[in-house]
């Protein structure tokens, strides 16, 4: 997000902050600014903590969700569907459970392409290919 509209959300925020002042009610605030209560209460929060800097937006790392399926079991999927890109969701987990011994469904393949932006096969050709040239 560029620096000018950062500026500007953290701007919209403290005006929603300063209208709880002058009307004296959070939900007045909130209905006149069309922000939710909690956010109201949850920005109030912030800037109590850390200040105005704290209501900048906080960029999060990228985090795998506990769910999410084992990275060696994801990197063995997008290496295999790189390598055969022409094959479909089902037909990649069941090479992959002959082949390495690795279970996965249909859809956790699926999911994994949508991941790493693999879900169509002209993506996947258009990966394959990129790796066969700079290989």
């Amino acid at each position: 997000m560029p620096l000018q509209s950062e500026d500007l959300a953290i701007q919209k925020k403290l005006e929603v902050l300063a209208l709880i002042e002058k009307l004296g009610s959070v939900s007045a605030a909130s209905r006149q600014s069309g922000v939710s209560r909690d956010t109201i209460h949850r920005h109030l929060r912030l800037v109590k903590q850390g200040g105005p800097a704290a209501l900048k937006r906080q960029e999060t790392p990228d985090l795998r969700h506990k769910n999410c399926v084992d990275k060696a079991i994801e990197d063995a999927v997008v290496q295999f569907s790189i390598e055969h890109p022409h094959l479909g969701q089902q037909k990649v987990a069941i090479k992959l459970s002959e082949a390495l011994g690795v279970e996965i469904s249909a859809g956790g393949v699926r999911s994994i392409w949508l991941r790493n932006n693999m879900n169509t096969t002209a993506l996947r050709v258009e990966k394959s290919n990129a790796l066969a040239e700079s290989a």
